[in-house]
């Protein structure tokens, strides 16, 4: 014979494991609805975006295009890219968001500059800000 808090128990305990469904819906306990099913679709596809957003590196597409580019037709990366502040500072915002080290310095005109992989960024404030340069090598 089962005893009356055994019971209790054990029916909370089985009542919470089971999904509920509510009477509106026609669910009998055991099953997932379509809405059901819909929602958690969809928080899956949410977080898979998100995901896949954290490893897209948007603020570095135009600096490895001009990169690669150069790549292509010299056999080398290049040695330097002038870019705007708007630029400047999502390369910057980067660095700090992926705890990567930051090289920073000024050339001999003044200008402020950051190390990205093997190419100097040569901020130029004169520039529009989402400006990105034609890559050189040492002058």
């Amino acid at each position: 014979m089962i005893d009356r808090r055994e019971l209790l128990t054990l029916g909370g305990v089985l009542g919470a494991l089971a999904p509920a469904g509510s009477p509106d819906e026609g669910v009998g306990a055991g099953q997932v609805s379509d809405r059901q099913v819909q929602d958690i679709v969809t928080a899956i596809n949410s977080l898979a975006s998100r995901i896949a957003q954290l490893q897209s590196f948007g603020e570095l597409a135009g600096i490895r295009k001009s990169q690669y580019d150069y790549l292509r037709a010299n056999g080398k990366f290049p040695d330097f890219i002038d870019i705007g502040l708007d630029v400047w500072t999502a390369i910057y915002d980067w660095h700090v968001r992926m705890q990567q080290p930051l090289v920073l310095g000024r050339d001999a005109g003044g200008h402020y500059t950051m190390m990205l992989t093997f190419t100097t960024l040569v901020l130029r404030q004169d520039s529009v800000p989402a400006f990105i340069g034609i890559p050189y090598d040492q002058r």
